[in-house]
């Protein structure tokens, strides 16, 4: 953990680079700026919003800062306090994990320090000979003992903290709001600026670790306030902000939070003309869900907040928290509450309740239902009523989609649908296209009375062909067809080992070898072909890659990111330690290091990765015809992130990507395989 103190990690290839570093080791991008997604301007990491066009580009965060209520040595206050020090390294005296709830604020008074050193204006004992002369000791009356006063010096107060402080000693997290001076008890949230943020937090490395972190670990790092937004996140992620960093200072308990600050909230998107009133019940339902999982954090408060509630995307309209909310000590809630919740819901947009969702809400307020299993069972029969054909046209305005249109979500089960569009065209400079692709999509679908489960596979497999006329496009399609051919013998069920996709990549590499050794083909006559590959099994991902060909990964969490890495001169010598600059200075930069035919299986070494799509997720395969110049970084936002967006056609928006690569690139064969999964 201490080592990534010290370490960058790169947005695009997620190589761990040495904090002074300007660039990437790995991959050359650059650690200390990056574009703008709205005008393409370059801006430092460490800025709130472009300087030419104002919009927001710097990474923030909601700070949940909370002050505890001191105590004294005549107190009997008996709530627990917490003892934890800063993340970096600190190591911890905690013996907080053994309280079995955590809905109380910290309460310890800061450590008593050495005042002979730390604190000057604290009373001082010395020996009065070091203090007067030995004539001034003469004049000296010394009153009675019991009459001796020593002054009390009270706690130090916090002082208020102006726009442009920073949170914490690393001067990392500087404050965008001004902080007030808290009083014990108080809490407050403020938004922050990481001017750092490509350095990962120690927290936040074994938030994102593969494996589980141990008790030990998590007390290590994590301050008990911060620990429920640690294994919520972790457990269902899609409801609750990341925790970025935790730590106790002086006088204050901060929590730096994912801010969804910034999102709708529920009650205005609940009140919206386009809101279908199925989408009502699945939020209802999310409700419930969420009721049983705060439970036993001592949380449920926390879904009694209005503007609490938010919708984290406008098109999936998926449900979050902003922030937790602890329970009071003595609160005890039932489900009636969350009735009192949805009756302000309706009341506020003015919603008419549908189906028997009124008799529903009535038998909540008034405690009739009692469990969470007949509230879920009564919701699945308001869905029943909704989506029966006789009664949908009362419940859909005309100008509104059909049901179909709407987004796949059912109450208790995670679902995913696949769609796939490729494209190819031969570019403004080259008169004939070395590129190919082949995609294949299958979608299994086993329904019971009881359950309905959907199975996905999918191969999807890009090559840009070299070799001149009537050799590149022999060599990617001879491996396009390869491939499939072999993967229509390989079971669907699970993931393709490493072992498999090697395997297959050196039979496509063997196929193209031979024909160049039956045509007895040398030098630059020999054709060969990068690579590209992607096997969806559900929601998990394997992609392998040969060349510079690239697959991207869009999400609405994390943004545009180049997942593969290219094989060519330039990268191998940042990997071995060259300057990017110096690296990219050398003539055979862009030669490829590696390619499927040319050479024997033993030059052929296939970069392997797995990936889970664990949210609404675009996969881009791309030749260097539409990569190159950083054109998808560059127009990300005004061509990418509308993807996301079920109402956006697929088929339409991959034409706009390569209409927009020949317009600024156009001087290769232009090809993209564009995948959207809805998890």
């Amino acid at each position: 953990m201490s080592k990534l103190a010290t370490m960058v990690v790169c947005p695009q290839c997620h190589f761990e680079n040495p904090n002074f570093n300007k660039f990437c080791q790995r991959c050359g991008s650059s650690l200390t700026q990056k574009y703008c997604h709205e005008c393409g301007t370059t801006v430092p990491f460490n800025v709130v919003e472009c300087h030419n066009c104002g919009t927001v580009t710097g990474t923030l965060y909601l700070a949940v800062i909370s002050r505890g209520l001191f105590t004294t040595a005549s107190s009997h206050d008996t709530t627990p306090s917490f003892n934890n020090d800063h993340l970096q390294g600190a190591s911890t005296s905690s013996d907080s994990s053994s309280e079995s709830s955590l809905d109380r604020i910290d309460t310890e008074p800061p450590a008593t320090s050495d005042t002979s050193e730390s604190d000057p204006q604290e009373f001082q004992t010395q020996p009065l000979e070091e203090i007067f002369s030995e004539t001034d000791l003469e004049s000296i009356t010394i009153p009675p003992e019991d009459v001796l006063s020593f002054p009390q010096q009270s706690p130090p107060e916090p002082l208020e903290q102006p726009v442009g402080a920073y949170l914490d000693l690393q001067d990392r997290y500087q404050l965008l709001d001004l902080l007030p001076a808290l009083k014990p008890g108080e809490t407050v949230t403020v938004k922050v600026l990481d001017t750092q943020p490509l350095q990962i937090s120690p927290l936040k490395a074994l938030q994102e670790s593969t494996s589980t972190p141990s008790d030990a670990e998590v007390e290590a790092f994590i301050i008990p306030a911060a620990q429920p937004y640690f294994a919520l996140a972790s457990q269902t992620p899609s409801y609750f902000p990341r925790l970025q960093d935790a730590w106790k200072s002086e006088f204050y308990n901060i929590i730096l939070l994912e801010n969804f600050s910034d999102f709708p909230q529920l009650s205005e998107v609940w009140s919206h003309r386009d809101t279908l009133p199925q989408q009502i019940v699945y939020w209802l339902g999310d409700l419930v869900q969420l009721w049983e999982i705060l439970a036993p954090w001592g949380c449920r408060q926390s879904l009694l907040e209005l503007e609490n509630l938010r919708i984290l995307d406008q098109n999936s309209k998926q449900l979050c928290l902003q922030k937790l909310y602890f329970d009071s000590p003595n609160s005890i809630f039932n489900l009636s509450d969350l009735g009192q919740l949805w009756h302000e819901l309706f009341q506020k947009s003015q919603r008419t309740l549908v189906g028997s969702l009124t008799e529903i809400l009535r038998d909540l307020m008034e405690g009739k239902i009692q469990t969470v299993e007949e509230l879920q069972k009564a919701l699945t029969g308001v869905l029943d009523e909704i989506n029966c054909p006789d009664l949908q046209a009362s419940f859909i305005p005309e100008s509104q989609p059909s049901i179909n249109q709407s987004p796949t979500l059912i109450l208790g089960e995670k679902l995913i649908q696949i769609e796939a569009v490729g494209r190819t065209d031969v570019g403004r400079q080259r008169d004939h296209n070395e590129d190919c692709f082949g995609m294949e999509t299958r979608i299994k679908i086993e329904e019971t009375p009881q359950e309905k489960i959907h199975s996905v596979w999918g191969l999807y497999i890009l090559c840009d062909g070299m070799g001149g006329h009537a050799s590149g496009e022999v060599a990617s399609q001879m491996a396009v067809d390869t491939l499939k051919h072999y993967f229509q013998t390989q079971s669907f069920e699970e993931l393709p080992t490493e072992e498999i996709l090697h395997e297959a990549i050196l039979k496509a590499n063997e196929a193209i070898y031979n024909e160049n050794q039956k045509g007895v083909r040398s030098g630059s006559g020999r054709m060969g072909t990068t690579l590209v590959m992607a096997v969806v099994v559900n929601h998990q991902v394997a992609v392998a890659h040969v060349g510079d060909s690239r697959l991207y990964r869009l999400t609405r969490q994390h943004g545009l990111q180049q997942i593969t890495l290219d094989h060519e001169v330039g990268q191998r010598e940042i990997q071995r330690g060259i300057d990017p600059e110096l690296a990219y200075s050398r003539h055979d930069a862009y030669q490829l290091t590696q390619a499927l035919g040319p050479r024997e299986a033993q030059f052929i070494h296939p970069d392997i990765q797995y990936l889970e799509m664990e949210e609404d997720t675009v996969l881009i395969l791309a030749s260097d015809g539409l990569t190159d110049h950083n054109l998808l970084e560059t127009f990300r936002e005004t061509q990418l992130d509308s993807l996301l967006n079920p109402e956006t056609d697929l088929a339409t928006a991959t034409d706009n990507l390569i209409a927009l690569a020949n317009q600024y690139n156009g001087h290769d064969n232009i090809t993209a395989i564009v995948i959207r999964a809805w998890v």
